[in-house]
Order: C-alpha cells, then structure tokens, then sequence
C-alpha cells in the first residue's frame, strides 16, 4: 500500500506516502490507539497526532494516509512505519467494505 518512506527535507522526520489514493478519517483511529497506551496530542479532521508510549515518537497520520514519524531514527520509524501501516490498511479495508 506504501511506495515511500522517506527522509523529510530539513525537517528532522521521515514520511510515508501511500502508493494509492486513500481516503481516511484519522479519528477513527483515537480509540484503537489508546488503547495500545498512545497520547492523543491534537485530533482534527486535518490530522491526528499520537506520540508513541515507549518510544516517545510523535507521529502524525493524515486523512490521505500519509504518516509522519517526528524522529530521524530510522529504526525507529521502521517499527512505527510496519505498526501504523498495518492499522491503515485495516481502516482502509474496512471503510471500503462498509461501503
């Protein structure tokens, strides 16, 4: 589903771009991620930003499917990129079936 993970130019962060359009609502996702012990920071329909409770990694996820890993760790961003991949597409799968 990801073509792209990405160092961000000046930024001090790696993206993920989907390879497919994706359409998403990125408070769906507050629940779930509570419940694996993530801080909510700010939640929008423009973005959600979570930051992860041991890594302490704010990570944004935005309604195209984009992801943004607030870390210059690319081990880091690998764990989080094979974590919030997988709950994309399950969101994404899941959003079209109900359609």
């Amino acid at each position: 589903m990801y073509d792209v993970v990405e160092p961000c130019s000046d930024s001090g962060a790696y993206r993920a771009v989907p390879g497919e359009e994706l359409s998403l609502e990125p408070q769906s996702f507050e629940e779930e991620l509570e419940d694996k012990g993530y801080e909510i920071k700010f939640s929008s329909e423009v973005i959600l930003l979570v930051v992860h409770p041991e890594l302490d990694v704010e990570l944004g996820i935005y309604p195209s499917g984009k992801l943004l890993f607030k870390t210059t760790d690319k081990e880091v961003v690998d764990r989080l990129f094979d974590e919030f991949s997988e709950m994309v597409e399950e969101q994404f799968d899941s959003k079209k079936t109900n359609q």
